[in-house]
């Protein structure tokens, strides 16, 4: 289960989207809709779902927050029950799902707090798992260590040979989820990230793996105080009120600054920039700059254009490139 819920690379409308949003969806049960390869977005809206249904070996069924975590654990409760699970996991990448609330790096608490609350809501167990702790550039790796260590978390089997999806982030903006599928196939070093150029590291620790059951969690986090709310906007207030952060007011004033914009042309010549930015980032013991952040550096605004400095790099460079990083200096790393 997963929120539609992209970059504005993908999706131009601030938020997540809902069951309306979507024409062609299946429904698996009432109030639950899977996203097939010939599901739609529709009044403007974009999704990666439909293609990722149609890529990855995964039913993908919506997560609508529409009706906030009290409508979001009907549908987990639903799920369960129809297909016949008698356990809740849920995957986070970076960690900052353990959030207290007032780190200084938070940047996007609603989505998590909101998962959190509502599958706790469900009363069915439920476990919490972190991967690559810090590799979202929110929560320093030290702190997400600190707070596993703190609730006890349990080792799990670390993710390893990611090959087979990573293909998907040759057109997938998803900076987190790729620079941990690199992690998992043996990439390590220092990856420059995001559009403020902030740097994380690829380590042996990145593809581990820590579980911990949400009944440690839940007394932790914000999602303690969203058990009860019914609607999207109120958890997003609630989670303002105590974060000082949202992600949707952070989306909307970008969407604003980028309304009429366009695309840059992309072309060989865009190869001698790339150069200057590589010898920049090295300067500051930079191994890898992500493709995200290229795409920020360039003023990319659309997913067609992002696949098309994929496409770029990997015919032009593809002694440095590889789905969602490229390497500053040298042959890829492994």
């Amino acid at each position: 289960m997963t929120y539609s819920w992209d970059r504005l690379l993908i999706d131009p409308l601030p938020g997540p989207r809902s069951v309306r949003d979507f024409q062609g969806l299946a429904e698996v049960a009432p109030g639950v809709h899977e996203v097939l390869s010939t599901s739609r977005p529709i009044g403007g809206a974009g999704s990666s779902l439909p293609r990722l249904a149609a890529e990855l070996p995964a039913r993908l069924l919506l997560l609508d927050p529409t009706r906030g975590a009290v409508g979001m654990a009907e549908q987990m409760a639903t799920t369960a029950q129809v297909l016949g699970f008698d356990e809740l996991v849920l995957l986070d990448v970076g960690g900052d799902a353990l959030t207290t609330g007032d780190d200084p790096g938070l940047r996007s608490p609603l989505a998590d707090q909101l998962v959190i609350a509502a599958a706790a809501r469900t009363g069915l167990p439920a476990r919490l798992v972190i991967a690559g702790a810090g590799l979202d550039g929110e929560i320093p790796t030290e702190v997400v260590n600190e707070r596993l260590a703190q609730l006890d978390a349990t080792e799990l089997s670390p993710l390893s040979g990611a090959a087979a999806v990573r293909n998907v982030f040759t057109w997938h903006p998803s900076e987190a989820s790729g620079l941990l599928a690199a992690a998992a196939d043996g990439r390590r070093g220092c990856v420059q990230v995001r559009d403020a150029g902030d740097q994380v590291r690829l380590t042996d620790e990145t593809a581990r793996l820590r579980g911990i059951g949400l009944d440690r969690v839940i007394h932790l986090v914000p999602a303690q105080h969203l058990l009860q709310v019914d609607s999207l906007d109120e958890a997003e207030r609630t989670v303002h009120d105590l974060t000082r952060v949202s992600e949707i007011q952070y989306e909307s004033a970008k969407a604003n600054r980028r309304y009429g914009t366009s695309d840059p042309e992309l072309s060989p010549e865009c190869l001698n920039r790339l150069d200057n930015i590589s010898e920049e980032a090295l300067r500051y013991g930079v191994d890898y700059i992500s493709t995200r952040r290229l795409a920020e550096v360039f003023g990319i605004v659309t997913l067609h254009a992002y696949s098309a400095l994929c496409d770029l790099l990997k015919r032009c460079r593809s002694d440095r490139y590889e789905p969602s990083m490229y390497l500053v200096q040298g042959p890829l790393k492994w």
